[in-house]
C-alpha cells in the first residue's frame, strides 16, 4: 500500500470558517444588500430576488471566492409563510462552501420571478426547470422553461403545499394515519 495519498487537482479539507466568509462577501460585495444566517454545515447569504443576480456574478466572478460550482437549487414551499429558493455553491479554488437563500412570497398567481443563473452557471438550466415546474417559479432570462418530469400541458405544481394531492401524499406514510388511499 501507497503512503502518499492521491493529490486531487482542487482543495481538500476544512472549510474557511464562517465569520471569515462572511467578511469576504460583506468586503469585496459591500455594494449588495444581504443578511446572513447560517445553516448546520454553511454560511446563509440571504438576497432578494431583485440583488441575486449580481450576488451570484460576484461570487462566482471574485478572486477571494471563486464559487465556480452549483451544486444545486431547490424550492422550498413553507405554506402561508412563503416560498423560498436554496443554492448550494462550492468553491473547488478554495475548497469553501455556502447557501444563498432568496425568500419569496407564498405561491401566488401571477407566479413569484428570480433572474435565471443559466447564463452563470450551465448547471442552473435543469435546476430551475425543475424548480419552475414543481413550485411554479418563473426564472426571467432562462432561455427554455419548459417541464422535464410532467406533460407539458400540465399546469400544476405538485411540490407546493396547496396542491390538491397532498393530503393523499400525507398519508402515505410521513405522517400517522392510514397509508395509502381508500379506492
Amino acid at each position: 500500500m501507497s503512503k502518499n495519498p492521491a493529490s486531487l487537482p482542487y482543495p481538500v479539507g476544512s472549510q474557511v470558517p464562517h465569520g471569515e466568509l462572511k467578511s469576504i462577501i460583506q468586503r469585496v460585495l459591500k455594494d449588495v444588500p444581504v443578511e446572513f444566517g447560517e445553516t448546520k454545515t454553511d454560511l446563509d447569504v440571504i438576497v432578494q430576488p431583485a440583488d441575486l443576480a449580481q450576488l451570484v456574478g460576484g461570487l462566482r466572478d471574485r478572486k477571494e471566492l471563486a464559487f465556480d460550482f452549483l451544486r444545486n437549487i431547490t424550492g422550498v414551499d413553507y405554506g402561508e409563510e412563503g416560498m423560498a429558493l436554496k443554492y448550494a455553491l462550492y468553491s473547488f479554488t478554495h475548497g469553501h462552501a455556502l447557501q444563498v437563500t432568496v425568500p419569496l412570497p407564498p405561491a401566488q398567481d401571477p407566479h413569484p420571478v428570480v433572474p435565471s443563473l443559466a447564463a452563470l452557471y450551465p448547471a442552473a438550466d435543469w435546476h430551475e426547470r425543475e424548480a419552475h415546474e414543481m413550485f411554479g417559479i418563473d426564472f426571467e432570462g432562462h432561455p427554455n422553461l419548459r417541464n422535464l418530469l410532467l406533460e407539458e400541458d400540465l399546469h400544476i405544481h405538485p411540490l407546493l403545499k396547496a396542491h390538491p394531492l397532498q393530503a393523499a401524499e400525507i398519508l402515505q406514510g410521513i405522517e400517522s394515519g392510514p397509508p395509502g388511499f381508500k379506492f
